[in-house]
C-alpha cells in the first residue's frame, strides 16, 4: 500500500467511527481492487482497518472517554459502593449516608426541583457527549415559559432573604438571615404552563433524551428559557447509592406516576420516553417502529395536572446507535425479555456497536447524529380529577397527529424518506 493509500485511510477513520458506513466500505473495496489479482493471501499485509488510529485528535478521544463513562457509570458507582463497604476506614463517612439514603424520599415526592443544579448540568464534559453523535436539538414552535420576572412581593421578601436549616429528624427549622440580600426589584415567578416532552423512539439507551434534555450539552435553558426541565427514567436506578444523588443533581428522576406529579406540581416540566423497555426490543436500523397506542398514562397525568402543555418530540438517527439481534415474536427469547421487563422492570436486548479502541465490537454507540425535534404543543388548561376515557383518547389522537406531522415534515432532510412512521403496539 502507497503512502498516499494509507493517509487516505486514516483520513476515511477520522471522518467516521462507523464501520457500517458507506465511505468506510467504498474506502475498503478500492484497496482491494489495487491488489494484484493473483497476490497470494498469505503475503497479504496485516491491517487494522477496524481500530482507533494513533493519529485521532485528542478531542474526539475526549469524547469517547466521556460516553465510556456514562455508558458504564452505573457499574462503577456499584463497584465503589462495595469498595466503600470493604473499607472499615470508610465506616465513619457510610454509615450516616446510608441513614439518609434509605430515609429519603427524593425519587418519589418530586424533590428533585431541589436537588437540581444547573451549574452540574452545565459541565463542559456534556459539550463533548453530545458533540460525539452529534445530538443537535431543534425546536419547531416557541414554548411559553413556566417561569418569568415578576416584580418582587413585599410580604414574601423577607423569606427569600432567609436560610431554613431543618432539624432532622424534627420538623422544627433555624432561620438564618443571609448576610447578603437579593436587592433586585425582580425574582422568578411561575406564570406559565409546564409542559410534558414525550420522547421517541426508545432505542437502546435513550442517549439523545440523556443529552438534550439531561444536560445543557445542547443548550436547553438558551433555546427554551423559563422551563427547568426533569428526565426521567426507572426507579430502580435511584437504588445504587451515589449514583442516585448523581443523576438529581443532573435533574433525572423516577418515572413512577406520583413522582411525576409532584414534579410538574412544583412547576418543573419532564421529559418521559414513552415507548418504554418495550420498544427497545424493536430497535433496528433506519426504521420507525413505535409502542404509543395504549401508552396513555402520560395523557392522564397531564390532565389530572392542569395547565400542561403536551410537546410530542421525535429524534432522528437513535434507533441507528446500535446494532442488535432482534427476536421473533414467541420465541424462547422474546418471551424471556418480557418476562424480565414483566419482574423487573427493564428488559436486556441484545446488541453491540464499537469499542474504546476499536469499531467493529463493543458496548460504546456508533458516533450517528441525533436530531431531537420538539413539535407544537397540546395545550391542557383544565384540571381533571379521573379524566373519562374519550377526553384521554382525544387528546392522545391529537399528540399522536403531531408526531407524526413532524417526522413526515423532517424526514427527507434525514435521509429517511423511504421509512414510513408506524405505531405496532
Amino acid at each position: 500500500m502507497t503512502g498516499q493509500q494509507e493517509e487516505s485511510s486514516q483520513q476515511t477513520m477520522l471522518e467516521s467511527d462507523n464501520p457500517i458506513s458507506s465511505s468506510s466500505i467504498n474506502s475498503k473495496e478500492a484497496t482491494s481492487i489495487q491488489k494484484p489479482i493473483n497476490q497470494n493471501v498469505n503475503d497479504a499485509e496485516p491491517t487494522l482497518d477496524l481500530c482507533c488510529p494513533v493519529t485521532t485528535p485528542l478531542h474526539r478521544r475526549l469524547q469517547t472517554t466521556v460516553i465510556a463513562w456514562h455508558c458504564s457509570s452505573f457499574v462503577v458507582f456499584t463497584l465503589f459502593n462495595l469498595f466503600l463497604l470493604s473499607s472499615p476506614i470508610c465506616w465513619l463517612l457510610v454509615i450516616p449516608y446510608l441513614i439518609y439514603f434509605f430515609n429519603d424520599r427524593s425519587p418519589a415526592n418530586g424533590n428533585v426541583v431541589n436537588r437540581y443544579s444547573l451549574w452540574f448540568r452545565s459541565l463542559y464534559i456534556w459539550d463533548l457527549y453530545c458533540e460525539y453523535f452529534p445530538i443537535t436539538l431543534t425546536k419547531t414552535t416557541d414554548l411559553k415559559p413556566t417561569f418569568t420576572l415578576e416584580p418582587i412581593d413585599k410580604t414574601s421578601s423577607d423569606n427569600g432573604n432567609l436560610w431554613k436549616i431543618r432539624l432532622w429528624p424534627t420538623q422544627y427549622h433555624l432561620n438564618i438571615k443571609k448576610r447578603f440580600q437579593n436587592n433586585s426589584k425582580l425574582e422568578l415567578k411561575p406564570t406559565g404552563p409546564r409542559y410534558i416532552f414525550g420522547y421517541h423512539p426508545h432505542g437502546i439507551g435513550a442517549l439523545g433524551a440523556f443529552g438534550a434534555f439531561g444536560t445543557e450539552g445542547c443548550r436547553w435553558s438558551q433555546k427554551f428559557p423559563g422551563i427547568p426541565m426533569s428526565l426521567m427514567t426507572l426507579v430502580t436506578q435511584f437504588h445504587i447509592p451515589l449514583y442516585r444523588d448523581y443523576l438529581f443533581a443532573l435533574g433525572i428522576t423516577s418515572v413512577s406516576r406520583k413522582n411525576a406529579l409532584k414534579v410538574l406540581q412544583n412547576n418543573q416540566s419532564i421529559c418521559i420516553v414513552v415507548g418504554g423497555a418495550r420498544e427497545s426490543l424493536l430497535t433496528e436500523p433506519n426504521t420507525v417502529e413505535l409502542i404509543l397506542n395504549k401508552r396513555k398514562g402520560f395523557v392522564k397525568l397531564a390532565l389530572e395536572t392542569g395547565n400542561v402543555g403536551l410537546v410530542p418530540t421525535f429524534v432522528f438517527g437513535e434507533n441507528n446507535t446500535y446494532q442488535i439481534f432482534r427476536s421473533r415474536e414467541n420465541s424462547w427469547l422474546r418471551n424471556a425479555q418480557l418476562w424480565v421487563k414483566a419482574n423487573f422492570g427493564f428488559t436486556i436486548p441484545i446488541f453491540y456497536a464499537r469499542g474504546l479502541f476499536n469499531y467493529d465490537f463493543g458496548l460504546l454507540p456508533f458516533r450517528t447524529p441525533l436530531a431531537v425535534i420538539t413539535g407544537k404543543p397540546i395545550y391542557i388548561k383544565e384540571k381533571i380529577n379521573n379524566p373519562p376515557e374519550n377526553i384521554v383518547n382525544h387528546y392522545h389522537e391529537l399528540y399522536i397527529e403531531e408526531l407524526r406531522r413532524i417526522y413526515y415534515e423532517s424526514r427527507e432532510q434525514h435521509g429517511m424518506s423511504d421509512v414510513e412512521f408506524k405505531i405496532v403496539g
